[in-house]
Formats: C-alpha cells, sequence, structure tokens
C-alpha cells in the first residue's frame, strides 16, 4: 500500500488527499445525523403511544370501575384505524387480563408486562417490539393498566428513507469534493509538474536554456524562480566553464608538445644512462677478469718465486711484488662491490656461522702486522655472547677487515681492541655491536660524516701518507645498512677514535654456509696443516698459458700428478679415458667452457662411473653476481676465484686430496690418491665444539645424521619411482646440507646433482647418480659408524 501510495504522481495524492478527507467529515456527520434521527423517530413513537395509552386509559376507566369488559372491548376496538399496533390490552389491578384487542392477540405472561412485573407505568423497547404501559386511575387511586404493543416498522422505514436522503448528500457531497479537489490540485501540482518537466528536460538533454513561466506569488512561485535563477547561474557557469576548457586545451596541446619532447629527451637520456650504466657494469665485469687473469700469474709466480731459493735482497723484491699486486686487487674489490651497490645489485645472504670464531679469526688476521707496529692488539668477548647466529658471515668479516685494518694502520703507538656484545630484539633475532677502537692521531669531528663518503678521507695528507681509495667505510657504511643497522665513529684529535658496528642477525637455524666460497675476496679459509702431503692426480682446465704454469707449479709444489687440458672439450675426453680425483675448472674457455664441460662430465659419471663423484673446482676471474649459482647449477663442488695464492688453494683441495691415515678419513682405506669420505678439518672443527662437562658433539651429530639420513634416502628412491620431482628435490637439498656439514663433500655434490635434476624435471637422467649417491652412502654410514663407536 505504502509502496503504491509513492509511486502516485503529487496530482493523484492531493486529490486522493482532499477526497480522503471530505469523504471521512461526510461519514462522520452522517453516522451523527443518523444516530441522532433514530433517537428522534423512537422517541417520536414513545410519545404517540403514551399519548395513546393516556387516553385509552381515560376511556377504559368507567368500564373497569363496574367490570364491564365488554365496555372496556369496545372502547379498545377504537384502534382498527391503527393496523401498526399489534395490540392493546387492559389489566384490573391483580394483573388479571381484563380486554384486549384485537380479540385474537394472545395476552403476555403476567410476569412480563402485568402488576408486580415489567407492567409498571413506563417504556420497554426490544428489536421488533415497543411496549408502553399506563396507569388507569380514578380519584388518584390506580384500579388498572394499559399496555401497549406496537411495532418498530414504521420507525425504521422512517430512519431508513433518513438515511437514504443522507446516502443522496453524501454520494453528491463526495462528486463535488471531487470536483473541487481535481480543481484545487491543479493550482497546487501545475507547477510542480512544469518544474518536474523541466528538470527532466534539463537532466536528459543537458539543456539549461530551459525556463519555467512565473505566475504565481505564493511559495511555488518562489520555488519557481529559484529553479529559474538556479538555472541561470548553472547556464553561466558552464559558459565560463567551456570557455576555461577551450583556454585549458589550448594551454594542454601546447604543454602535451612541450611534455613529449621533455619524454623523448629523458627517454634518449634514460637510454643514454641505461647503456652506460650497462657499459661500465660490462666494463668492470670485463676489466675484473681481464686484470685477474694476469694477476693470478703475477701474484702466483712471486709466491713461486719467493721459494725458489732466492737471496735476502731478490726475495725483497718478490715480496714487493706480491704486496703490490694485492694492494691493487684490493683496490679492484673494492670498486666492484661500490659499483654493484651504487646499481643496487649487491645482496646479502643467510645462513649459520661461528660468530665468535669469526670475530677471533678476522682479529688474528692482523696480529703479525700490529705486532710489528708494536701495538697491543685485545679483544673482548663477553662469554655469553653466541657461538652461532644466522646472516652473511662473509660481509662481518669484510666490514670488521676494514675497521680493524684502518685502526692498525692508522695507529702509530698504544692498542687497538675490538669489543663485542649481542642484544634481543623486541620483534626476534638480535643485535650485534662490534666496537674497534684506537689510540691513533684521531678525527676532527668536521670531518666524521665525510669519511664515510665514497672516494673521501679525513684530508689530502691521509692519502699522502697512508694511501688507499676511500671507498672502505663508505662500502662498510651501506653493508650495515643493508644488515639493518650502520656504523658510527666516536672521535676527537689526540685521542683516538671508537668505530661502532651495528648488525641484525637472527638466531642460527641451522643453514649452512654456501658451499661455493670466493676464496680471492672475503672468505678465509683455513691454514692447511704444513706438514700434511696432499696427494692424487689433478685434471687442470686452463686456457691460458701462463696461468697453467702457474697452477702446475703451486699444485707440484703440494706434491699433487698434474694433467692439462687447453679446454672443455679436452677435458671431456681426458676424463672419459683417465681416472682423476680432482678437476679443476676454468669456467670461460674457447671450444667448451667450462659449466657444458662440468656437465659433460656429471653425465659420464652416471653412465661409466655411477658409484663415484669426482670433486669439480671452480676457477674463475668473474666475480659478479650470479658465478656461484651458475657453478652449482652446473655440478661443482667449490670456487676460487682468481687471482689465488698457493696456500689458498691448498686449503680448498686438501678435504678431497689431502693424504690421511683410517681414523682421520673416516673410512676407506686405498691409496693416497683417493679422496677422503670426510673432511678431517670439519670433524675437528665439530669437536672443538665439545664444551666441560657435555656429551662429545661428534658423536651427537653423527647419531642425528644416521637416524634422518636413511629416511632422506628412502624418499630418493620413493620420488625417483613416482617421479615426484618436488620430492626429489627437497629429499636431496636436505642430504646435501647436512652430508656438507658433517665434512662429506664427496655425497653432499652427488646430492647436489640430484637436486639440479630434480628441479630441471629431469629424473629419467637421475638413475645413475641415485645409483652412485647410494653406494657412497653405504661407505658413508660405513664410516661414520666406525667413527662414532671409535668417538
Amino acid at each position: 500500500m505504502r509502496q503504491w501510495l509513492e509511486r502516485l504522481s503529487i496530482r493523484y495524492k492531493l486529490m486522493l488527499l482532499m477526497l480522503v478527507v471530505a469523504l471521512a467529515v461526510l461519514l462522520l456527520s452522517g453516522a451523527s445525523h443518523g444516530l441522532n434521527q433514530r433517537q428522534v423517530l423512537q422517541r417520536s413513537a414513545i410519545d404517540e403511544l403514551n399519548a395513546l395509552g393516556d387516553m385509552l386509559a381515560y376511556n377504559v376507566a368507567a368500564a373497569l370501575t363496574f367490570d364491564d369488559p365488554e365496555a372496556a372491548a369496545r372502547t379498545l376496538a377504537a384502534l382498527a384505524d391503527r393496523p401498526q399496533l399489534l395490540g392493546a390490552y387492559v389489566y384490573d389491578l391483580d394483573g388479571g387480563l381484563f380486554a384486549r384487542y384485537p380479540p385474537s392477540a394472545e395476552p403476555l405472561p403476567p410476569d412480563e408486562y402485568g402488576p408486580g412485573g415489567k407492567g409498571h407505568p413506563g417504556i420497554g423497547i426490544e428489536p421488533d417490539h415497543l411496549h408502553v404501559v399506563r396507569a388507569i386511575v380514578i380519584d388518584d387511586e390506580v384500579i388498572g393498566h394499559v399496555h401497549l404493543l406496537d411495532t418498530p416498522a414504521r420507525v425504521r422505514a422512517a430512519l431508513n428513507r433518513s438515511l437514504a436522503i443522507s446516502a443522496l448528500t453524501l454520494i453528491a457531497a463526495v462528486v463535488a469534493a471531487l470536483l473541487l479537489a481535481h480543481w484545487l490540485q491543479r493550482l497546487v501540482s501545475a507547477p510542480i509538474l512544469s518544474l518536474t518537466r523541466a528538470m527532466e528536460r534539463v537532466s536528459s538533454a543537458r539543456d539549461y536554456g530551459v525556463r519555467v513561466s512565473e505566475s504565481r506569488g505564493d511559495e511555488l512561485g518562489s520555488l519557481v524562480h529559484g529553479f529559474n535563477d538556479m538555472l541561470d547561474q548553472i547556464q553561466q557557469r558552464d559558459l565560463r566553464l567551456e570557455s576555461y576548457r577551450e583556454d585549458l586545451e589550448r594551454q594542454v596541446h601546447a604543454r602535451t608538445r612541450e611534455l613529449e619532447h621533455t619524454v623523448a629527451a629523458l627517454a634518449e637520456a634514460r637510454d643514454r644512462a641505461e647503456a652506460a650504466s650497462r657499459a661500465k657494469s660490462d666494463f668492470l665485469a670485463t676489466m675484473s677478469h681481464e686484470i685477474r687473469t694476469p694477476m693470478n700469474a703475477v701474484l702466483g709466480m712471486a709466491e713461486l718465486l719467493r721459494k725458489s731459493g732466492l737471496n735476502a735482497r731478490q726475495i725483497r723484491f718478490a715480496e714487493t711484488i706480491q704486496r703490490s699486486g694485492e694492494a691493487l686487487l684490493e683496490i679492484i674489490n673494492d670498486i666492484l662491490d661500490f659499483s654493484k651497490i651504487e646499481a643496487g645489485r649487491l645482496s646479502l645472504e643467510r645462513y649459520d656461522f661461528e660468530l665468535r670464531a669469526l670475530i677471533e679469526g678476522t682479529v688474528q688476521l692482523f696480529a703479525e702486522s700490529a705486532s710489528i707496529q708494536g701495538l697491543r692488539l685485545e679483544t673482548e668477548l663477553p662469554e655469553d655472547l653466541p657461538v652461532r647466529v644466522n646472516g652473511d658471515g662473509a660481509r662481518l668479516r669484510q666490514i670488521l677487515m676494514n675497521l680493524i685494518g684502518n685502526a692498525v694502520k692508522f695507529t702509530a703507538a698504544g692498542e687497538v681492541r675490538v669489543r663485542a656484545l649481542t642484544r634481543q630484539r623486541a620483534h626476534g633475532g638480535l643485535i650485534l655491536v662490534v666496537t674497534v677502537s684506537d689510540t691513533g692521531p684521531g678525527i676532527d669531528p668536521t670531518q666524521q660524516e665525510d669519511i664515510f663518503e665514497a672516494f673521501a678521507q679525513g684530508d689530502g695528507s691521509i692519502t699522502r701518507d697512508y694511501g688507499g681509495t676511500g671507498l672502505g667505510l663508505a662500502i662498510c657504511r651501506q653493508l650495515a645498512r643493508m644488515m639493518e643497522g650502520d656504523i658510527r665513529v666516536d672521535s676527537a684529535p689526540g685521542r683516538g677514535a671508537a668505530f661502532t658496528l651495528e648488525a641484525r642477525f637472527d638466531e642460527a637455524c641451522g643453514r649452512v654456509p654456501p658451499g661455493i666460497l670466493e676464496t680471492g675476496r672475503v672468505e678465509h679459509e683455513p691454514e692447511p696443516d704444513p706438514n700434511s702431503t696432499l696427494r692424487g692426480r689433478v685434471l687442470l682446465v686452463e686456457d691460458n698459458p701462463v696461468n697453467q704454469e702457474m697452477a702446475t707449479l703451486m699444485l707440484e709444489d703440494l706434491g699433487l700428478e698434474v694433467i692439462i687440458a687447453d679446454n672443455g672439450e679436452e677435458a671431456v675426453k681426458a676424463f672419459a679415458h683417465d681416472a682423476f680425483d680432482l678437476v679443476l675448472m676454468d669456467c670461460h674457455m674457447p671450444v667448451m667452457d667450462g659449466f657444458s664441460a662440468t656437465a659433460a662430465i656429471r653425465r659420464l659419471e652416471g653412465e661409466q662411473r655411477p658409484a663415484s663423484s669426482v670433486p669439480i673446482i671452480a676457477l674463475t676471474a668473474n666475480v659478479q653476481k650470479g658465478i656461484e649459482q651458475r657453478c652449482d647449477e652446473a655440478g661443482m663442488n667449490g670456487y676460487l676465484s682468481k687471482p689465488f695464492s698457493q696456500r689458498q688453494l691448498a686449503a680448498r683441495i686438501a678435504p678431497w686430496v689431502v693424504a690421511r691415515s683410517p681414523e682421520a678419513g673416516g673410512g676407506g682405506g686405498g691409496g693416497g690418491g683417493a679422496p677422503p669420505l670426510l673432511d678431517p678439518a670439519v670433524l675437528d672443527s665439530i669437536r672443538a665444539l665439545r664444551r666441560d662437562g657435555r656429551p662429545d658433539p661428534l658423536t651427537k651429530v653423527i647419531g642425528l645424521y644416521l637416524d634422518s639420513a636413511p629416511k632422506l634416502m628412502s624418499e630418493l628412491r620413493q620420488g625417483l619411482e613416482s617421479d615426484a620431482a618436488e620430492l626429489v628435490q627437497l629429499a636431496a637439498h636436505t642430504l646435501k646440507s647436512s652430508s656438507a656439514n658433517l665434512g662429506a663433500h664427496g655425497f653432499a655434490a652427488t646430492c647436489r646433482v640430484l637436486e639440479r635434476l630434480a628441479r630441471a624435471g629431469a629424473l629419467d637422467e637421475a638413475g645413475g647418480t641415485l645409483a652412485a649417491a647410494e653406494a657412497q652412502f653405504r661407505e658413508l654410514v660405513a664410516a661414520l659408524e666406525r667413527l662414532q663407536r671409535d668417538s
């Protein structure tokens, strides 16, 4: 109903409103008039009956006195001219019926209308009857009663006539009201409908020139006037906007032409900048490779020259050559790092490393130079310093080497002190705080921020006196900020300097460091045992004759037999017809590069030697990002960047070719050329974690490995049988990491090949590699069980 009313137009709403109001008023007045008319007609009928009853009582009084019923009947017979009268009764004083009319009328019960009942003088109104009882009085004495019984039909007929007249009047009034409402609503709705039509036209056609005629002075006239005035303002506004739009279009067109020229110029400048950046990156990568390749020969030959029986003066010359080459290499590395940071291409690794050992080892690197200068080099490490944390240990060592190296270099007398502590972070992880303080000349406060700028130093005399590029601290601060920390300095002239490093690390989570190490940059390989002898046959794959000669001399000096291949294709042919304990593979060579050659060798192993996997160490002067991943995906076991020293080379290859006793190797007797199943250096580092009163950590680690590794091997087999590459990749990755942690480098390398094949979806090629892995695993388990019993 409400929705129907809401949909009605205003003209019908106004008509309906006026009609309902008029109808309600007429109905109320008609009802009131009808009720009043009924009462009037009833009272008139009663009054008439009362008068008739009084007259009859007077006329029958004598008959009742003389007990003459016939006379009374004759008197009542005069009522024959009143046919609507139903009956007339005369009762004596005792209530007995004395006379009646008509004679056939049934008398009413005495208890209803008669003496002692309702028949006492009065009036009775029933739906179908009217009763009037009047007393018969003579000399003020009641001697009987007259009872008249009438029908209300006469009253009803009169009432019906009155109601009919009222209904006709009501209909006429409603019609008049309807006509009046129609006329009145036009006075109200016509202007509103005109406004509505105007608004619809404005809305649909956007024609703001429409106007509504104004011919009234009331509120509707004011509304029409306001509407017209609003349209006037809108029309004026649109005209102004149109003018502004045309002007703006002209300006935009002009600006667009300017912007197009500017964008074209910027795009050209961007392309030139990107081309320059690519050219710079390519230049740096090329120059790094080109410089490192001859530098490898210079440093290697200088090291070998020092051992060739020179006199003291000649040894000084060779040492000068080596120090100058190392200084040049450090400058090249700084420039490369700064270039990566500037281009946003330097990223941090995350793996577990031994924090205390790293700090102590880095400080120890400067012990000799500090002692030569007469400086005290002290380290303060609290007992609660975490043994292992998760983060980029190589970059942390790079920062510490720069800070400690600067402190030793700029301090003429006194001491250099290294303090370290950690504090927990509210949201997990920890903050490492390392302070390197010295008793050097100090730094003026006005120059303290300048030393962190690229190519800047405290003043020109520092460059003259100490040398350097001025990049070290700039790189260190950028690295610290990448570790969510910073480096600050507290110093004053004459009272030394204190550099404080803050960096965020996480709790150790079991992830081992990357297996491929950039030995020539920041990773510090352990010193090889000078008393150990390296034995085995090494395939050296190198296209540069000078580097061939230098590496051959180094390897032979270490006690190894060397076979040379000039490129990858020759290396694959040599590997197919001969057995080797180790392959040193240059990455960039003509005919076939080192990556392709490694992949071919791994395929040959799967076909010809499924039970063994020869370690392959990458040799390259390319230190750009991505080279490590490429080596790992190719199936190489390690990474050694050029230039490298004989000590670094020996430390890198020692796990595979060092001479060992059965106790040291953990299994497998054999000749001196066979690689050990377990790296003794790794086993010793695990044993070194033992604390007083605690169980042997090596025994515990071996137990954990023997519990979990067989399940992983089972998952490997199941994954290959069901062609589930993801399961194989996950199991191989876990086995690779846990085996590398125990020093089982050969088995870890085989697992790496399986992981790479699963990642590439080439499980159909992994059958031979799995057979080799199972054979290696059986030997490894036997060696670990023997080692566990011996421990």
